[in-house]
């Protein structure tokens, strides 16, 4: 069997930015390797009818000006996922033949890695690996793994209305802003997260986002000068109006993936970050209390204009004391600890 990774030339591969762990005792890195291939689909039929249900149910049409961001984010939302396609990666020096792509074009695995072969090859703190392809496919499939140390800041994070303006609550507006509108920030907090930076921290970003729009918000993160994130994201998949379902309860997404990285990362600490527009309170309140010695505070963004003193938050937060958890308007009145 060739060892190469099974691409076709009309299909695309995307590696997703993930975050390693250290055993100390063996000396051992792990390193996720985590990506998606897929076939593009520029589909002038399925383009319609999502354009047809944009005008009819929420008063939105693509024009000159964003036409180019809805057939970009809905062609990768309708893109033929691959499954059973072998990936065959270079990292550290030595390649690795990874599982066989799942139903939604996913492949997943952990590898093992001696510290001194990563040491070898690691720059800023991360290290860098390709799809490994056949003589006659030039193209360059790239990924990266974040090392996080066992001991720091860690940032776990919200995308939608903490870090990028998306009006949750607004279905019509939440719509425009994800497939229409340029990815606009929330101002001053990419300074803010830059600043986390500074003390050892990472960053991870849990979100309610679709895996497909992974590329247009890790460029749009870059751009505006946010630290190198990783990022865990809901897996959609396309069927007529069930695709414009994307941000259920994050009650049901958000714990179990939040709880895995304390679970990764038990010597460091944590700071949460999200806002009030959804579930965000509801859910980090939650695992303050279970986690009280990991969780050293919590910001929620201020988009519902409510108060700290208002029902919802007494309840939430009763008993817990006003130094562990803060809303916020501005992201300048926030400190890096």
């Amino acid at each position: 069997m060739a060892n190469y990774s099974n691409i076709k030339n009309d299909e695309q591969l995307v590696f997703f930015r993930t975050t390693a762990w250290l055993d100390e005792a063996q000396q051992q890195w792990h390193i996720p390797i985590h990506g998606w291939i897929y076939e593009p689909e520029n589909s002038i039929a399925r383009k319609a009818l999502f354009s047809t249900i944009l005008k009819t149910e929420y008063d939105l049409a693509p024009d000159r000006e964003t036409k180019a961001n809805f057939t970009r984010r809905i062609n990768l939302m309708i893109a033929d996922n691959e499954r059973g396609k072998k990936i065959v990666i270079s990292l550290a020096g030595r390649n690795h033949v990874l599982p066989p792509s799942n139903v939604n074009g996913h492949f997943e695995t952990v590898l093992v890695v001696p510290v001194a072969d990563i040491e070898a090859f690691a720059e800023d703190s991360l290290i860098r690996y390709t799809a490994v392809t056949g003589n006659v496919d030039k193209r360059r499939f790239s990924g990266e793994v974040l090392l996080v140390t066992p001991n720091g800041l860690s940032i776990i994070s919200d995308i939608d209305d903490t870090v990028k303006v998306s009006n949750v609550r607004q279905r019509s507006s939440l719509l425009e802003h994800t497939f229409l509108l340029d990815f606009s920030a929330v101002p001053g907090m990419a300074e803010l997260y830059d600043d986390w930076s500074q003390h050892n921290s990472s960053l991870h970003f849990v979100s309610s986002s679709p895996w497909q729009l992974y590329t247009p918000l890790v460029e749009f993160l870059e751009q505006e000068g946010f630290p190198r994130p990783a990022l865990s994201l809901k897996s959609v998949r396309f069927r007529d109006k069930t695709l414009f379902n994307l941000f259920k309860k994050g009650t049901e997404t958000k714990p179990a993936v939040i709880e895995n990285i304390l679970a990764t990362y038990p010597g460091r600490q944590f700071i949460l970050v999200g806002d009030s527009g959804e579930h965000d309170p509801e859910v980090y309140a939650d695992l303050l209390r279970e986690y009280p010695d990991r969780i050293l505070k919590i910001y929620i963004r201020n988009v519902t204009q409510e108060c700290a003193d208002d029902p919802r938050y007494k309840s939430l937060f009763d008993g817990i004391d006003q130094d562990r958890w803060q809303l916020f308007e501005q992201a300048q009145t926030l400190s890096h600890r």
